[in-house]
């Protein structure tokens, strides 16, 4: 699955990750929008000697699309294709079509919540003046949540003074950073392995087990209306508590935060499904650590390199127990010399593809943590200060989509969800409540400041 050239374009066969989320998108069609389109969102603040920031930024995002092409991939039949610019004419003709200045809006979560239904052919870049946010948005079929924010740093690299810039390739080159395949990364052998097909079914029978998972009460909406989002953060003071009581039981806190997720979902389990008791969702993975170099050296920015194994609790377990059980899933590597999970991953995400195609629609929360964003996203480039990054998906199911960071020493916890489904009001009780349960149980006194 490696790029070739074919005329004026170069395409890629879709591997298993490429069609899963392609398949989660399509979920959305219908209704004329697109499940889980990702956005990432950095405030910026310029100082007074910077007059003409949305020709500085327009400007940035040219910069991007040549060191980082795969933002202009777009999506066809069983593959994705990347048509290079010819000349700078080209290029900005390409950043007309794509980068926007949305003065119709007061905010980043604005135009997220009433505005983007679907994403375009290729990603998208917007800045509100209003709030002084600059976004970036794409179909999760072309990029996972680390890689957004890797994304947003590499494009903030391009507000750099021009000394200090990255070097462009010039026009055809660009292609040479394309990102391959996880499977050619790591050399993935074509053939089906038997073995690694029982290993994939092993992997999801857990699922399949009993009823389905707890989940939250939502309301019976008939379809689905616009997604908000609601975060939450936890102060300097005790975001270090957190750590360091999470260190003192040897756990990682987002052990800590799924074992707080799981009983704060079982507070509101409905009693007429009390026979219910498992907690069923996801565990993600970043698989970057295990792959690499690229040929040329980029770092693995705009691409999916992460996968999801079934987590399946007890959901009547006290906390010490699941934040035990979680750590140990979260502990897995995927190391060729330490198992074989890299491998099995192909089968086991093709069978996971075709599950979630005839899943019924379930309510429970699920997690995903992004970890430390400053490793990612810097607080200053050149004389541009950044604030307040975040990441959302839109959601179209019942379900709450949780995204937990860490950025300038505290913890934010955000919320995507559909009002169709779920008021604001108990959404953010919601997580005062994972906040308070989280705090409690790792036996911390919440401090002011």
């Amino acid at each position: 699955m490696s790029w070739s050239q074919n005329g004026v374009y170069w395409r890629r066969p879709l591997d298993c990750h490429d069609k899963m989320f392609q398949s989660i998108a399509n979920a959305g069609k219908p209704l004329g929008r697109e499940h889980w389109l990702l956005l990432g969102v950095v405030r910026l603040s310029f100082p007074p000697s910077i007059n003409k920031a949305e020709t500085r930024l327009r400007d940035a995002w040219k910069s991007l699309r040549l060191r980082h092409p795969d933002i202009a991939t777009e999506l066809h039949t069983d593959e994705k294709r990347y048509t290079p610019p010819r000349n700078i004419e080209v290029l900005e003709m390409w950043a007309t079509d794509t980068f926007h200045v949305e003065s119709a809006v007061s905010s980043a979560d604005e135009l997220f919540s009433r505005h983007l239904r679907v994403a375009g052919d290729t990603a998208t870049c917007h800045w509100v003046p209003e709030s002084r946010e600059l976004a970036i948005v794409s179909s999760h079929w072309r990029c996972d949540g680390r890689g957004m924010m890797m994304t947003l740093h590499e494009y903030l690299l391009g507000l750099m003074p021009n000394d200090q810039q990255p070097k462009l390739p010039s026009f055809g080159c660009e292609v040479n950073g394309l990102a391959p395949s996880l499977d050619v990364l790591m050399n993935v052998p074509g053939d089906k392995n038997a073995e690694w097909l029982r290993k994939a079914d092993d992997l999801i029978a857990p699922w399949h087990e009993g009823p389905p998972s707890i989940g939250l009460p939502a309301m019976k909406g008939i379809y689905p209306g616009d997604t908000r989002r609601i975060e939450v953060r936890v102060s300097r003071n005790d975001t270090k508590s957190l750590l360091e009581s999470c260190r003192a039981r040897r756990i990682r806190l987002t052990a800590a935060l799924f074992a707080s997720v799981v009983m704060e979902t079982a507070h509101h389990q409905e009693p007429h499904v009390a026979a219910t008791t498992k907690y069923k969702s996801w565990a993600s993975f970043d698989l970057r650590k295990y792959c690499p170099e690229t040929p040329h050296g980029l770092p693995h920015a705009h691409s999916l390199r992460m996968l999801a194994l079934p987590l399946v609790v007890d959901a009547n377990t006290d906390w010490p127990s699941l934040a035990t059980s979680m750590q140990s899933l979260n502990s897995q590597s995927f190391a060729p010399g330490d198992s074989d999970l890299m491998f099995v991953r192909v089968p086991y995400v093709e069978k996971v593809t075709k599950m979630l195609e005839k899943a019924i629609p379930t309510t429970e929360p699920n997690l995903s943590n992004l970890g430390v964003m400053d490793n990612y996203v810097q607080t200053q480039y050149g004389v541009i200060k950044v604030d307040n990054p975040w990441i959302a998906v839109q959601m179209l199911s019942s379900q709450l989509w949780l995204h937990s960071w860490s950025w300038n020493g505290e913890l934010h916890i955000s919320s995507c969800y559909n009002e169709a489904f779920y008021e604001a009001d108990f959404v953010r009780k919601w997580l005062e409540g994972l906040v308070s349960n989280l705090l409690m149980n790792l036996e911390i006194k919440r401090q002011i400041g």
